[in-house]
């Protein structure tokens, strides 16, 4: 009969005894298509911010790329994700290191008088623990996820500041054009007034015509006001996003008639998984955790390190090569629970990970509904208005002709030229409406194809 040695015994009677987690399991994407029909492709679809026909707005997208301060954020964090995974892969390394030592001991024969011994002991020493039950590996399993996980996020903070930039040009664009659709109004009220004065000295028309006109002038030209004013905004925010200083910061000069409207193909609601760096980071994430949590496991498990030193001695008679070799198993037999915490945590940390990744996945499918839904519609508002312009420039050419000819009063001039500008409003607003759906769409599915 074979009976083992205590010291031996113990240690690999510990392998039983460590616990077995509980570890939550990652879903999967069911839906098989999208509820909001893609709306219908116009041409072949786009693969780049390019595809707007604008060199102004892919310059910003680049430049933001480059200098975006979330961006750069994200880039020193997968640097510091490098780093842990360097450590973890270390700590399977031998580790090697030097050690000296000097001693002075009694005089030759023993007597008071005659020189000291002195002795010199320099050598290397060198240690190495064996991961016999995957530690080591389970650590760089989870740091090599991790800086995974750095690197996706990276890639959805690029995307995210990327359509915020594509937002942020377009909103400027749709600005410049209301601003001069303003200025259009305000020209044809100023004259409006101009011809009412001179009715009034001719007795055709009253001072309340007059007041009632200097008061649209103003109002328009208040209008007007705000809207510079959301411009200088937005350009400010164009500055921040491209990692400009505001007072140095010059918005290109763009006009929402320049752009082209491009199509985009959206794929099918499975393309998330692997398109969506935001649903890669979370998956990467349940990777880092599942390391964890073998790894915590494997502090319960025993741990054998080998050891070994050479030590060259000098001293006043020959020089000696003294070498030693050791191994140690150990096992933890009571530490009061750190183990089992420890473990708990991880477990607990794998299961918020995978309700995360569930959470990321959902929140997936939604932005990708919304999107769809925005662009459809936003489409059908474009055309609705772009016919209802037409009709509202008519009706205001009419209303004008017919007041000068006598014909009509102020008050039909004046709702007719509301009208008008508030249609032309609004369809500049449907444009962009109508672009920012495309950039929404974009980000919702991942970024553009490659």
């Amino acid at each position: 009969m074979i009976r083992l040695r205590p010291t031996i015994a113990l240690p690999l009677a510990c392998v039983a005894c460590a616990p077995t987690p509980q570890l939550a399991i990652a879903p999967n994407i069911l839906s098989q298509e999208w509820q909001q029909a893609p709306p219908p492709l116009a041409g072949e679809a786009a693969d780049s911010w390019e595809d707007f026909a604008s060199p102004e707005l892919a310059t910003l997208v680049a430049q933001a790329r480059d200098r975006n301060v979330d961006i750069a954020i994200a880039r020193a964090r997968i640097v510091q994700a490098r780093g842990e995974l360097r450590l973890a892969r270390a700590a399977a390394l031998p580790m090697l290191s030097a050690s000296a030592a000097g001693l002075t001991g009694e005089r030759s024969g023993g007597g008071t008088a005659g020189p000291l011994n002195d002795i010199l002991s320099v050598g290397p020493e060198i240690s190495w623990e064996a991961d016999l039950f995957g530690g080591a590996a389970a650590g760089r399993k989870a740091a090599r996820a991790r800086l995974a996980a750095a690197v996706f996020d990276r890639d959805a903070i690029a995307l995210l500041v990327e359509a915020e930039v594509a937002r942020a040009f377009f909103d400027h664009a749709a600005l410049g054009d209301r601003i001069a659709l303003v200025d259009r109004s305000l020209d044809n009220a100023r004259e409006l007034e101009r011809i009412i004065l001179v009715r009034v000295r001719e007795g055709a028309a009253t001072q309340v015509d007059a007041g009632r006109q200097s008061v649209e002038v103003r109002r328009i030209e208040a209008q007007r006001s705000e809207l510079v004013e959301a411009r200088r905004h937005t350009a400010n925010a164009l500055a921040a996003l491209t990692g400009e200083e505001a007072p140095r910061f010059a918005a290109p000069r763009a006009a929402l008639g320049d752009l082209v409207l491009p199509s985009f193909a959206p794929g099918q609601p499975s393309d998330l998984l692997l398109r969506r760096p935001d649903v890669r980071a979370a998956e990467a994430r349940i990777a880092a955790a599942e390391g964890n949590v073998s790894q915590a496991r494997a502090a319960f498990l025993p741990r054998l390190t080998l050891s070994g030193s050479s030590m060259i001695e000098a001293a006043a008679g020959p020089v000696q090569l003294v070498t030693t070799l050791g191994a140690n198993l150990l096992a933890p037999i009571f530490d009061g629970g750190r183990n089992k915490g420890r473990l708990l945590v991880a477990e607990g940390a794998q299961h918020e990970a995978v309700e995360t990744y569930r959470g990321t996945l959902l929140t997936a499918l939604r932005d990708a509904e919304d999107a769809l839904a925005a662009s459809e519609e936003a489409e059908r508002r474009r055309q609705l208005l772009a016919a209802t312009l037409e009709e509202a420039r008519r009706t205001a050419s009419l209303a004008r002709r017919q007041f000068v000819e006598g014909a009509a009063d102020l008050q039909t001039v004046l709702d007719a030229e509301r009208s008008l500008l508030d249609v032309e409003q609004e369809h500049a607003l449907a444009v962009r409406d109508r672009l920012a759906a495309i950039v929404t769409l974009v980000t919702a599915m991942g970024g553009w194809p490659v």
